[in-house]
């Protein structure tokens, strides 16, 4: 069963990103550097606890995401968004310290856990606030994808705690609040683009 939850979720790793990238090279996917920038650090980071967490094959997802991220990242930069404020920075700074703490802290790894967790959910904050401006600037079927990677991953791990279950729940729980947000801020887009100019008057 778990293998088959691995083997499953291995491909749906694959499979996710292939809408969201084909959507980047068309321009109308524009993912934000400074959060790929972070997630592919902190993911690399994660893929090590789970591994010394006992995650066994339940880890291969998540070190295939590390790949699959790094590429994204590497595009980030050509196809990447545009709308980068301050806020944005001080997120990235966020997430490099909790990298370089779980450095520091590597042999307590709970605690290491812990850091790189309040890293990791500040590293979305940037696509957050980007999507927020342009809800349509992000590919929501990717989003699904991953969700279902990521309930495969659960089932997949071969010992249940602390480092091998948060990085899966926390991150369900990141994109369902992410994609009801998102279907929120479109139909606010779409209610103000259809309301009626009001008439011009005749002079």
């Amino acid at each position: 069963m778990k293998l088959i939850a691995t083997v499953l979720a291995t491909g749906v790793a694959l499979i996710a990103y292939i809408p969201y990238l084909i959507d980047m090279f068309r321009g109308k996917n524009k993912p934000h550097l400074y959060t790929w920038i972070s997630i592919t650090l902190i993911t690399a980071v994660v893929a090590y606890l789970q591994v010394i967490g006992g995650a066994g094959i339940g880890a291969i997802p998540v070190i295939l995401g590390v790949g699959v991220d790094f590429i994204i990242l590497f595009y980030c930069f050509r196809f990447g968004t545009k709308d980068v404020v301050f806020m944005d920075k001080v997120c990235l700074a966020i997430s490099i310290v909790g990298v370089l703490a779980y450095a520091i802290l590597s042999s307590r790894p709970l605690i290491s856990l812990i850091i790189v967790s309040i890293a990791e959910v500040t590293s979305f904050i940037p696509t957050m606030r980007k999507t927020r401006n342009d809800p349509y600037s992000e590919s929501l079927t990717s989003y699904y994808l991953l969700l279902l990677k990521l309930s495969l991953i659960l089932i997949a791990l071969e010992k249940y705690n602390a480092l091998t279950v948060s990085y899966p729940a926390l991150w369900i729980l990141v994109f369902v609040a992410f994609l009801s947000a998102t279907y929120s801020w479109r139909a606010k887009a779409d209610r103000k683009k259809s309301k009626p100019h009001p008439a011009l008057p005749i002079v």
